[in-house]
């Protein structure tokens, strides 16, 4: 335990003992080092070296179990993180003016850790979720607590994520639900959108991404988790806008123009 705030070699001596990663170890030092400055002091800041871990990639059957375990408004902010990849941060920064329920789209406007913002689409399913969401403030996952009427803040709907799935865990007997937490649906996005298409624009852009060096990451995840399953494609041709809406909500992504009235479309098997 650190006695003196202000002496370097305390603290230096503290995140030496305490048992966090070496990336918490690495912010916190940065953090301290700010708080020197401030204070005019200076210290021979401690080097960590960040060790990458492969992300937990549940199934989508797992994160629907989870979602479906959530009351109304949790499961609709849940749905959104699934189908968007935001942070939970640019999730609960959403605000209904980012919202577009005609065109099926939500805006993220508030992005984080420097990406870049983005206008993604959503299903009518999630349309209906968030439709169905109290317009309580002007966030559209903010809400007021029925007991003091005030804005439960992103704390609250951690606390209240965490409880929901320590129930669906132990509901469906599944530990590996335990191991999903806000960032999980992110991840999952990302995978799965590049086993699809294969395209690496995509993903980027889902992520807000500025370079490929953080999106390359999940190329080596999906690589590595399918490396062993086939290349085969299902391939649709669309003559009408209904049916390449359909096709797209049926998961199929647009390859080509064939024609002046047609297009083809592929999922992968």
């Amino acid at each position: 335990m650190v006695q003196d705030i202000n002496d370097p070699e305390q603290v230096r001596e503290a995140l030496a003992k305490v048992q966090w990663a070496n990336s918490t170890k690495g912010t916190a030092a940065d953090a301290y080092n700010v708080y020197l400055r401030t204070i005019g002091k200076q210290w021979i800041k401690p080097h960590y070296i960040r060790q990458e871990k492969i992300y937990f990639i549940p199934t989508e059957q797992e994160i629907d179990a989870l979602i479906a375990s959530a009351n109304y408004k949790l499961a609709a902010l849940l749905q959104t993180l699934k189908e968007t990849a935001a942070r939970i941060g640019e999730a609960y920064a959403i605000t209904w003016i980012d919202v577009d329920l005609e065109h099926k789209t939500v805006t993220i406007n508030h992005p984080e850790k420097g990406s870049l913002p983005r206008i993604l689409p959503i299903s009518e399913k999630l349309k209906g979720m968030i439709n169905a969401l109290p317009r309580d403030t002007s966030k559209t996952f903010q809400w007021l607590s029925k007991k003091t009427h005030k804005p439960i803040l992103q704390k609250g709907i951690k606390t209240l994520f965490e409880e929901t799935r320590a129930r669906a865990a132990k509901k469906l007997n599944n530990p590996r639900l335990l191991q999903i937490h806000f960032h999980t649906f992110r991840h999952w996005k990302a995978t799965t959108d590049y086993y699809k298409n294969r395209d690496e624009r995509i993903i980027r852009h889902v992520l807000g991404h500025k370079t490929a060096t953080m999106t390359d990451r999940y190329i080596h995840i999906v690589e590595t988790l399918y490396h062993d399953e086939s290349g085969e494609w299902t391939c649709k041709v669309a003559h009408t806008e209904k049916e390449a809406i359909e096709l797209i909500e049926q998961g199929f992504t647009y390859v080509n123009n064939l024609g002046d009235q047609t297009a083809l479309y592929r999922k992968r098997k």
